[in-house]
């Protein structure tokens, strides 16, 4: 509730703002590294051990997101640059997609002799309609401007609703193993919060391409709000994983 309340009166500090708006990112995904590392060292035990690929993937994902967000801070703050979109801080973020995808598909494949049709078809109808909802009108504000949008801009922008798609596919998939399965109990709180954390980045990457693609995004903009949770999310279910097992 802070963090809204210093988005919704930022016009009385604009210039403070701007600033805090830059800083806040390299917390919060600091926090999620420290969280992530933390269960990493709890369940290591070597490369041959899935539970240990689980949390180096997840790790390294949070660490790739976290230069992600240190590239934009530096690109911003030292450089000047108001908006340095799509630049070398993408490229860093959307490899740690790769690892999150790693991570979450190597403990689904754990569990994979429990997904029945049931289960996939319940995935099915949660996903189509958010991918209904949000995919076709970012593809219609980027045809209207792809005559004047560089291929890197287009790429990117795209990029980052899919990629964030095919993550909460997989991440409501495990959601539902350990709700509608007989692994029902203490492991879907934690696959909640994951998918909530991937739900705050669905919305906060898309509407993050669309102002972009309208020219109104800005250092401060409320929809930072989205990636500011997502990280939250995430960091509360590092914990929550090692307070169950």
């Amino acid at each position: 509730m802070t963090l809204v309340g210093i988005y919704y009166f930022q016009s009385y500090y604009v210039n403070s703002m701007a600033l805090l708006s830059k800083i806040f990112p390299l917390f919060s995904s600091g926090v999620a590294v420290v969280a992530s590392s933390f269960a990493l060292r709890i369940y290591w035990e070597s490369l041959e051990s899935n539970l240990s690929r689980i949390w180096l993937g997840f790790s390294l994902g949070m660490i790739f997101w976290f230069i992600g967000e240190l590239g934009w801070a530096i690109y911003t703050m030292i450089f000047g640059i108001e908006l340095p979109y799509p630049s070398v801080a993408d490229v860093y973020r959307l490899v740690g997609y790769g690892f999150l995808f790693f991570a979450i598909f190597t403990y689904i494949k754990i569990f994979r002799s429990v997904i029945s049709t049931k289960v996939l078809a319940t995935a099915s109808i949660f996903i189509l309609p958010t991918s209904v909802g949000i995919i076709p009108p970012l593809l219609l504000s980027v045809r209207a401007k792809a005559s004047v949008m560089n291929p890197a801009t287009l790429f990117v922008g795209l990029a980052y609703p899919f990629l964030d798609l095919i993550l909460l596919a997989q991440a409501m998939l495990g959601l539902l193993v350990f709700t509608m399965t007989g692994l029902k109990g203490r492991l879907g709180p934690v696959w909640l919060l994951i998918n909530a954390g991937i739900i705050m980045n669905v919305f906060g990457d898309m509407l993050f391409s669309y102002t972009n693609l309208q020219n109104t995004y800005h250092n401060g903009h409320p929809l930072e709000l989205f990636f500011h949770l997502g990280y939250l999310f995430f960091i509360l279910s590092f914990y929550a994983h090692t307070q169950k097992l």
